[in-house]
């Protein structure tokens, strides 16, 4: 047991570095392993204020040791600052700053009750004409006023009791153009085009929903629009987007 013991100690301190078209690996116990060179941990921050920060007050010096850093917008909610390769043979590319939006986590694509569309409209989407209209369908109807609902697939209208005995009929909005709060809050939301539905099973009170209809477009725009943010405040830093 005690000579198992010492193989193995005798084992792990007899790793050979060994080079191999000018990069350099290490031939361990474990196999065969590359040396990377030394990169910085990347500093994780939740806003772009916090990215224009870094750089501007030279948290790192980075302007000094490193003058060929960038910034990429990898998505809309995340954007690097990075350099070119290390040299290492590798082909390591150091990232700086990381900086990363957590957007809400908002119901698209099913439908919901009125109570909680109305909070979902308010509380994760910017507050425009079109979401002010959407709030005046939605808020003024309850389960009992809601006759019947119109519907050619396109459009759709609500026949809702506007008092005692008088009935008017409410037309839905569609297709809508709103504004989610998807990326970095510095920077304009994109406005989207989304479907809105209403249904109501017999017994049932009514239920809405909204459906993304743009192709994922917002996330081009969103990207443009975080670059030119980030242009307008780091003039001399270049940008990929």
């Amino acid at each position: 047991m005690i000579r198992e013991a010492i193989d193995k100690i005798l084992s792990l301190a007899s790793a050979v570095v060994q080079q191999v078209d000018g990069r350099n690996y290490v031939d361990g116990p474990d196999g065969f392993n590359p040396i990377f060179k030394p990169t910085p941990t990347s500093l994780v921050v939740h806003t772009l204020s916090a990215l224009v920060d870094y750089l501007t007050k030279e948290i790192d010096y980075l302007k000094e040791a490193q003058n060929d850093h960038f910034i990429h917008v990898v998505s809309p909610t995340k954007v690097l600052i990075s350099a070119a390769f290390n040299g290492s043979g590798f082909f390591e590319r150091p990232e700086f700053v990381t900086a990363v939006f957590e957007p809400p986590q908002i119901s698209t694509g099913q439908y919901a009750s009125l109570e909680l569309f109305i909070i979902g409209l308010q509380a994760f989407f910017v507050q425009t004409e079109t979401s002010a209209a959407l709030l005046r369908v939605v808020g003024n109807l309850k389960g009992e006023q809601v006759q019947q609902f119109a519907d050619d697939g396109m459009t759709q209208a609500v026949t809702a009791k506007a008092g005692l005995s008088t009935v008017t009929t409410v037309p839905v909005p569609n297709p809508v153009m709103l504004k989610p709060f998807r990326t970095f809050p510095e920077v304009d939301q994109p406005e989207s085009r989304f479907i809105f539905r209403m249904k109501q099973q017999q017994g049932d009170s009514p239920s809405c929903g909204l459906w993304e209809a743009d192709n994922k477009l917002w996330k081009v725009e969103a990207i443009k629009n975080i670059a030119d943010w980030l242009q307008d405040k780091l003039p001399n830093v270049p940008i990929i987007a």
